[in-house]
């Protein structure tokens, strides 16, 4: 098993790599590069991490600041990811997932170090008439243009990883739904949060949709297994138990339970909209050593609870939201 003491770890004012940061700051010496764009919040920033401002598909930029840092491994999380948005356009997410994690894994060659490459579970496609859970070799059929740019960045670095011309050593982990703190509110619970503590209605999409429900801190973890423990040129898919699915309308009404008042309304579905994402993480349990420690409720009282107590943060982002909208 290698060793690993300097990360480069993208996408460090987002959501899950925030969370990565806050999780391993102590572990490893973390250097963190982000374009401070939509979805980035500079609170996110944590004590300790060395602050890179920079668009990773830039691929001067990029070698010149990998070789200041000369990391050991590459934790690439930085990403566009919201489906409505690449609906309506989705050029960013081409540079951001694509480019951006090519640049990453050719500058991953150039020193012959490790990259993790942080992906969804969307890049199955819709799981609504499977008989049986995802595995890591389901085949992928991505749905929406955000998923494709995801699905993409999959199959050229796995190309990358099997060439005698660049034996790229990357591992992929492809990751449930997820919530917990610092989620930019674009995303449901938050946006639940906000709606119900502003008295607002929260838009839910008409067509009941499943998703399996995972603690930030948990896939967090399973990111880092994988790049301990990971086998070069492996997937793993990381999910909370099977009892962690439920709708997204049961878990809107258990946020407006928490906060004890909100009204819901029922929406028109998006566009690309899958119905369900249901994945099993056995592959991770027996290779990695990993398995989620949140159970729903918590996970969703847990979340809840942050935003509620950090209502500062959720206002500021909200407030972006709002500006970018």
């Amino acid at each position: 098993m290698a060793s690993y003491q300097r990360l480069l770890v993208t996408g460090h004012l987002g959501f899950i790599a925030s969370a990565f940061c806050h999780r391993y700051k102590d572990s490893y010496r973390i250097a963190g590069v982000d374009f401070d764009g939509w979805g980035a919040m500079k609170r996110n920033l944590v004590e300790g991490v060395r602050d890179f401002r920079a668009d990773i598909a830039d691929v001067g930029t990029m070698r010149s600041i990998i070789d200041e840092i000369r990391p050991d491994a590459i934790v690439n999380f930085a990403a566009e990811s919201h489906v409505d948005r690449s609906n309506e356009d989705d050029s960013c997410f081409w540079r951001s997932n694509v480019f951006g994690a090519r640049a990453l894994a050719l500058e991953a060659v150039r020193l012959g170090i490790r990259m993790v490459q942080v992906s969804t579970d969307e890049v199955y496609g819709d799981a609504h008439a499977n008989s049986a859970p995802w595995t890591e070799g389901s085949p992928i059929d991505p749905k929406n243009p955000y998923s494709v740019t995801k699905a993409a960045a999959e199959m050229l670095l796995a190309v990358y990883g099997g060439s005698e011309q660049h034996r790229l050593d990357i591992v992929i982990t492809r990751g449930a739904n997820t919530i917990g703190p610092r989620q930019f509110p674009e995303k449901a619970v938050p946006k639940a949060v906000w709606c119900f503590t502003h008295d607002l209605e929260f838009p839910l999409f008409r067509t009941p949709a499943r998703r399996m429900w995972m603690h930030v801190d948990d896939h967090a973890a399973g990111v880092e297994a994988a790049l301990r423990k990971g086998r070069k040129g492996a997937v793993y898919n990381i999910a909370p138990s099977f009892d962690s699915e439920e709708v997204t309308a049961t878990v809107i009404r258990r946020v407006r339970d928490i906060i004890g008042k909100g009204s819901i309304r029922e929406v028109r579905d998006r566009a690309n909209y899958d119905l369900r994402y249901w994945m099993d993480a056995s592959k991770a349990k027996r290779e990695l050593g990993w398995t989620a420690k949140y159970r729903l409720d918590d996970t969703v009282k847990e979340t809840v609870e942050w935003y509620l107590n950090n209502a500062g943060w959720l206002e500021e982002a909200n407030g972006a939201l709002a500006g970018n909208g």
